[in-house]
């Protein structure tokens, strides 16, 4: 495990090679009003349901398939499982547009039945009506941040290493670009696996299933590289600033993450034992080098030491994430009005990054280095959207509630002097919770 660099570029404005941006500060109910879009997940299902059915109804019809002498079933394989995922998990608010390209794909292939064709022309339909709906709404976000970015009056230093998380390739989610390498690694290792051990001189020799792979995978890469190209020339027509927004997950389009399990390397002292945590023996990178997960015997950070504070040094530090490990939840955000810097929130999908700086300008304090910005996605509903809690290792953590746990409580320390609507409860032989 790498964690020789101390801290992140550019989480400390000014150092290095830093680019000026343009900031604009969003009150809390700017934020709270940006215009909803339909949901992320209803629009998923609206677009991949009825195709899963238009292929279902359509696949003996398909003269492509035909010629193969094959069904659809018999072209299931790694490489068509991960054409699939990647493109459902990946599509984002192009998916509409995704499903109208597959549809006048199956309309091209397709026999000439009128009954077939008069279904495929009410997809085609459908899909022109949903896409042109979705484009309408993401137009209307794009707007408002173009608006914003005029009136931006401020300015932020963003190192330019941290500025590389705008590159053409970095606008899909990392699992598709892996999906996609993996679906072109199968059929080649099947190549050279059947060229060492069998007849196989050519692909010509391969069965027809081999050349789906090949085709799935090609046309998976080449999808991967338009989406991200067009969200990257979206994201130009907005262009790259930055917005000081609540640190908020119940309003706004960005929800957030916090690290749980994990203490900040700069917060190591003489004392610190959490470095010889077995956790942190791993040879694979954390997805955040600044940190490394909290040792729960740590004579600092540990639930003994945590435990044997009185009140009033407990309320030194229950503000922290650290303290409450695995047990992290949304409530530790519940009154804070804390604030947060992002750049790169450029329209739906786009994948913004937390900036550090000395000060709040809309007042307040600025949400630590624990907290940051997910992807810009429309839940079904901000109000009950939660906070993600990851481990250094980027794992989901669920956390595990007071009453599941039935440990015997230490203690309940009012928070509200720190401006959380919560408790903290103590309890013996656990991080504390938040109730």
């Amino acid at each position: 495990m790498q964690t020789g660099n101390r801290e992140t570029a550019g989480t400390r404005a000014g150092e290095g090679a830093a680019k000026q941006v343009a900031l604009r500060q969003v009150t809390r109910e700017e934020w709270a009003a940006v215009p909803r879009a339909f949901p992320d997940f209803w629009l998923a299902i609206c677009v991949w349901l009825p195709m899963v059915i238009l292929l279902l109804v359509q696949h003996e019809q398909l003269g492509m398939l035909a010629a193969t002498g094959d069904s659809l079933w018999d072209l299931i394989s790694f490489s068509m499982v991960a054409f699939v995922m990647a493109v459902i998990v990946g599509s984002g608010r192009q998916a509409p547009w995704l499903g109208l390209t597959l549809t006048g794909a199956i309309a091209y292939w397709q026999f000439r039945h009128d009954g077939i064709q008069a279904m495929v022309m009410f997809a085609l339909a459908y899909y022109v009506v949903l896409a042109v709906l979705a484009a309408c709404s993401d137009a209307r976000f794009r707007a408002l941040l173009r608006s914003w970015r005029r009136e931006a009056t401020g300015t932020l230093a963003v190192d330019s290493q941290q500025t590389r998380s705008f590159g053409i390739t970095k606008y899909l989610p990392p699992i598709m670009w892996n999906l996609a390498w993996g679906a072109l690694a199968y059929p080649a290792l099947r190549l050279v696996w059947q060229y060492c051990s069998t007849e196989v001189r050519s692909v010509a020799d391969l069965d027809a299933g081999y050349r789906f792979d090949l085709i799935a995978a090609l046309v998976l890469l080449a999808i991967c590289f338009i989406l991200s190209t067009l969200r990257w020339i979206s994201s130009r027509a907005v262009g790259i600033f930055a917005l000081e927004i609540p640190a908020d997950v119940q309003i706004g389009p960005v929800g957030l993450r916090a690290l749980g399990e994990a203490i900040h390397i700069e917060q190591e002292t003489l004392k610190c034992s959490c470095r010889d945590a077995e956790k942190n023996g791993s040879k694979k990178e954390f997805a955040d080098p600044r940190f490394i997960f909290a040792s729960d015997f740590c004579p600092e950070h540990g639930i003994e030491a945590i435990n044997q504070l009185s009140q009033s040094e407990f309320l030194q530090i229950a503000d922290q994430p650290w303290v409450y490990g695995d047990h992290l939840t949304g409530r530790i955000l519940n009154g804070q009005q804390l604030r947060m810097n992002v750049v790169g929130l450029t329209g739906w999908g786009s994948r913004p990054v937390a900036v550090r700086s000395p000060w709040s300008y809309g007042g307040g304090q600025l949400a630590s280095e624990y907290y940051a910005p997910l992807a810009a996605r429309e839940p079904l509903n901000r109000a009950k959207r939660e906070l993600k809690v990851v481990d250094p290792a980027d794992n989901t953590i669920v956390p595990e509630t007071l009453d599941v746990a039935g440990a015997p409580e230490i203690d309940r320390i009012n928070l509200h002097a720190l401006g959380i609507n919560a408790e903290a409860v103590r309890v013996a032989g656990a991080r504390p919770f938040l109730a």
